[in-house]
């Protein structure tokens, strides 16, 4: 480790000498939070509120590449910070990354941590989000071997990273892929994946203390090994292009829907087809989901220890209100289609549609969606957005409380105003009205920019309707804004109320409680 950071210290303190003779890269990301106590919107008992009063996460990245050989690492540093455990704090710094990749021919070998996917990811996934607080890489060594133009093996051993740990099961895992041109209109890159996971001997005491726990008629052996399959394909035929994958993983302990301990196997079945032609696109997916959880072990819960990731079925919202209700992955059962439709009739014009469903194995609805959009840009200097979102949520399994199933409406609109090349005006104005959660909201943001470096915006989420099981009190959620960019650097510096919520990306999610504060960021890349 001392050699390590010495290594660090000398890339960081020397990038000129080291840029001589090879390539010398990295970024920044730091933000920082000011907790203000805030009763009247639930921002207290936190060690932040109560007593740090602060927190802080930060990522400073260095690569460095030179006759194929390519070196990263990363320092994280988390100061009284909550992004791990919401209600929680927690302190610690080193590094959080670090790798060294060498070409060797048409073998490129890497040793350290390192992010890879399989496919779409339903076998296996290593990715990072710090938006969730999510660091999945994976340490140990990877082997990627180009066998010729159209065919390459890739193969991996390690363990799963947790925060400056590791998970102590190890997994295996192997992948094919090809790429082959049938004709002029048609070509098919197929794949297949493999993991294997195996526990160590203090995970399978933890398990097998659960199992005797259980009834005798409940009780099962435990296996220290889970085998995972997939084979999939994408063929790609003039305007259309096809992807399916199924998978399927053998018998292992997992936690059902009621939290008992049970031997099941898991599979998933995933499709879509893609039309796209001047002036449209279509896109449908289907997705059938079993008992498909693979983690690092039984043991971990929630968002711990994730080695797979299956495609989210739900539209990925940017505006405020239309994004407060995303569905969360089931991965032990759902069954989800999806349809995503842009048309533009004419320049100038075009219009979106989005349509998704989810049931669970059983029939029951867990989610639905119907959204619509109509964007207007043919004004150099007038642009209109309006839409309209559909959703039903059933909160009694997407919050895992005994809650009334929700539906909501929220009609949209946005305006921009270019005043000049490099001043606009933009406007919001969103309405969601539920008779559920927390209640009916209105949204309006003013931002005003000055291109590429200043922006500013106000904005505020008011509940004006609210619901009395929740609250009774009509709250402003206020949020003001500023940013500014020089080069490649960037700062964010607000001012914010933010309500309790779900925060989700891709089908992943987690909890955040209620914000009051400032929040500063700084990004930058070198």
């Amino acid at each position: 480790m001392k050699r390590i950071l010495v290594i660090f210290f000398l890339l960081f303190i020397s990038p000129k000498i080291f840029a001589q003779y090879g390539t010398l890269s990295g970024d920044l990301q730091t933000d920082l939070k000011i907790f203000q106590r805030d009763s009247a919107i639930g921002a207290t008992n936190t060690p932040q509120y109560d007593n740090y009063l602060s927190g802080l996460e930060s990522w400073l990245t260095v690569n460095y590449s030179i006759a194929g050989f390519n070196a990263h690492i990363r320092f994280d540093a988390f100061h009284n910070s909550n992004l791990f455990d919401p209600s929680g704090s927690y302190t610690g710094a080193g590094i959080g990354y670090f790798n060294l990749q060498k070409e060797i021919g048409k073998l490129t070998v890497t040793g350290g941590y390192f992010y890879e996917q399989y496919g779409s990811g339903i076998v296996f996934r290593s990715y990072e989000d710090r938006g969730l607080g999510l660091d999945y890489a994976t340490f140990g060594i990877s082997l990627k071997y180009q066998l010729n133009d159209n065919w390459v093996i890739k193969g991996l051993a390690g363990q799963q990273k947790n925060q400056f740990t590791r998970y102590n099961p190890v997994f295996k895992g192997l992948n094919v892929e090809g790429n082959l041109n049938l004709s002029d209109k048609i070509k098919l890159a197929p794949g297949a994946a493999f993991l294997n996971r195996t526990m160590d001997q203090a995970s399978m005491d933890n398990v097998v203390n659960v199992v005797n726990g259980l009834d005798s008629a409940d009780r099962f052996v435990p296996k220290y090994n889970v085998y995972a399959f997939s084979g999939y394909y994408t063929l790609s035929v003039g305007d259309f292009s096809w992807y399916t994958e199924g998978a399927y993983k053998t018998h292992e302990a997992i936690y059902d829907a009621t939290g008992t301990l049970v031997d099941k196997p898991g599979n998933v079945v995933y499709s879509s087809l893609a039309y796209s032609r001047k002036g449209l696109g279509i896109t449908t997916q289907v997705k059938r989901t079993e008992n498909f959880v693979l983690r690092t072990s039984p043991n971990e819960t929630l968002l711990k220890g994730v080695l797979d990731f299956l495609p989210p079925m739900s539209r990925q919202n940017s505006l405020r209100l239309p994004a407060r209700y995303t569905p969360a992955t089931q991965y032990l059962g759902e069954l989800a289609i999806g349809l995503d439709a842009v048309y533009t009739p004419t320049q100038g014009y075009q219009f979106e549609f989005s349509y998704s469903d989810i049931h669970d194995l059983d029939q029951n609805l867990l989610w639905r969606e119907a959204f619509a959009q109509l964007d207007i840009t043919k004004s150099k200097k007038h642009n209109f957005q309006v839409g309209l979102q559909y959703v039903f949520y059933n909160q009694t399994v997407y919050r895992s409380e005994p809650l009334p199933d929700l539906t909501a409406f929220t009609p949209f609109a946005e305006y921009t105003y270019k005043i000049s090349r490099k001043n606009s005006l933009r406007f919001e104005l969103q309405y969601q009205h539920t008779e559920e959660d927390y209640g009916s909201f209105i949204f309006a943001l003013a931002e005003y920019n000055i291109a590429p470096r200043l922006s500013f915006s106000i904005s505020d989420m008011y509940n004006l309707n609210p619901n009395p099981a929740k609250t009774e009190d009509k709250i402003h959620y206020y949020n003001f804004f500023m940013s500014y960019t020089k080069n490649a650097n960037r700062f964010a510096l607000s001012y914010a109320r933010q309500i309790a919520g779900v925060n989700c990306s891709g089908g992943v999610c987690r909890y955040e409680p209620a914000f009051s504060g400032v929040k500063l960021s700084i990004t930058s890349t070198f």
